[in-house]
């Protein structure tokens, strides 16, 4: 038991490391785009598979909604997301990447971009896979607590 217990505590120092490396590199990368903050390519990742609220994008994101309104304020302005009321609910908005957006996102998301920086690109694709799925469930089990 107490090397399973040493070993959680690695893991998890380990990510807080890992976290601080990718949150640097990642305000770099996000300022080379035109984004003020790392959750501005959360959000943006976030509305890829199509438009969210904005109490979806909060609780996706782990923000507020007076922050996340703010957010959507800053990237609507630079022309990254556009907004609309939901048609079955007048009081609920609704957010979406504009072309300008989406491209964006796909500069940030490109592998070039980031695995140039990163030891990602040391990692053979079934490495990659297994720990994508890790941290899901990892996070997921977190939301659920």
């Amino acid at each position: 038991m107490k090397q399973d217990e040493q070993l959680h505590g690695n893991i998890v120092v380990n990510l807080f490391r890992c976290s601080n490396l990718l949150e640097r590199l990642g305000r770099k990368l996000a300022a080379e785009a035109g984004l003020t903050s790392v959750h501005q390519w959360f959000i943006l990742s976030a509305l890829a598979d199509g438009e969210l609220s904005l109490k979806q994008l909060g609780l996706n994101a782990h923000v507020t909604k007076q922050n996340m309104t703010g957010m959507i304020e800053r990237l609507k302005q630079g022309g990254l997301v556009a907004t609309c009321e939901d048609p079955e609910d007048r009081r609920v908005t609704r957010v979406r990447l504009t072309d300008k957006g989406r491209q964006v996102l796909a500069r940030l998301d490109s592998f070039d971009a980031f695995g140039q920086a990163t030891t990602l690109k040391h990692l053979c694709t079934e490495d990659l896979s297994s720990l994508n799925r890790c941290l899901q469930r990892l996070i997921d089990h977190m939301n659920d607590g």
